[in-house]
Formats: C-alpha cells, sequence, structure tokens
C-alpha cells in the first residue's frame, strides 16, 4: 500500500515542484527581467563571476526572453500528467544549463538547481520505457 501511494504521489510531487520553479523563474525573465541592465562599472569588476555573469545574461533581453518562455513553457507541460514527460525532457537541458551556470560562476543557488536537475531526472527515469520506441527505431514511420 505504502510503496504504491509514494509510487503515485512521488512523481506527481516532482511534477509540480519542478513547474512551481520554473514558472517563478521564467515569469520574472519575462516581465520585470531577472539579470538586469550592464553597468559602467562592469570593467572594474575582475573575477566577480556572480557580476559579470548576471550581466553578461542581461545584456540581451532577448536571450533573457528566449530562456524565460522555455522555463514557462517546460513548467506548464510538466505540470499537466498527460505531457508531463515531454515537460521534463524540454526541462532537463535548462535545468542543467542553469545549474552549470550556477556552479560555474558562483551564483550560489547551488543547492537548488542541483535539486531540480536530480528531480527532472528521477522523472525522466520513472517514463524511461516511453523512449524505447524512440532509441529503437520504431518510434518514426515513414
Amino acid at each position: 500500500m505504502l510503496k504504491r501511494v509514494l509510487a503515485q504521489s512521488t512523481p506527481a510531487t516532482f511534477r509540480l515542484f519542478l513547474a512551481f520553479n520554473f514558472l517563478i523563474y521564467g515569469v520574472a525573465k519575462l516581465t520585470f527581467g531577472q539579470f538586469g541592465e550592464p553597468t559602467a562599472d562592469l570593467a572594474a569588476l575582475r573575477g566577480q563571476g556572480f557580476t559579470v555573469a548576471w550581466t553578461f545574461f542581461g545584456y540581451s533581453r532577448t536571450y533573457e526572453i528566449f530562456i524565460g518562455l522555455g522555463e514557462v513553457i517546460a513548467a506548464i507541460l510538466i505540470a499537466i500528467p498527460r505531457t508531463s514527460t515531454l515537460g521534463a525532457m524540454i526541462y532537463f537541458p535548462i535545468a542543467l544549463n542553469v545549474m552549470a551556470v550556477n556552479y560555474c560562476y558562483d551564483i550560489g543557488v547551488q543547492d537548488l538547481s542541483t535539486v531540480l536537475t536530480l528531480m527532472c531526472v528521477v522523472l525522466l527515469w520513472l517514463d524511461r520505457r516511453k523512449f524505447i520506441p524512440l532509441v529503437a527505431g520504431r518510434g518514426i514511420r515513414e
């Protein structure tokens, strides 16, 4: 009984947690901008990874909107049970990139980005049987 409850509630909890986090970050990028605008002081900030990275990402509003849309679309898809696998597939490369940037530039939310990425990996692992036809070549009809 407990095993069945966990088998059903764990993926649902992961999906909703991932969706909530990506929705928040995506909407932040799309509305008022998460990264900010570059300043004249940037040239004097040698070696401060967070400031340099955030200013660099904030330099292009188009890039910020692109990433924000990806996060929002992934969040919506992952929250809906019928499209959750597609959402996780879209979510994973974005989350992996965010995690890499957080570690490489010492952004400070490495723990959260690692948890989000690992939760996505778990969801993809639980749905691994859905990928067998694609890998075996039976998913594409001529």
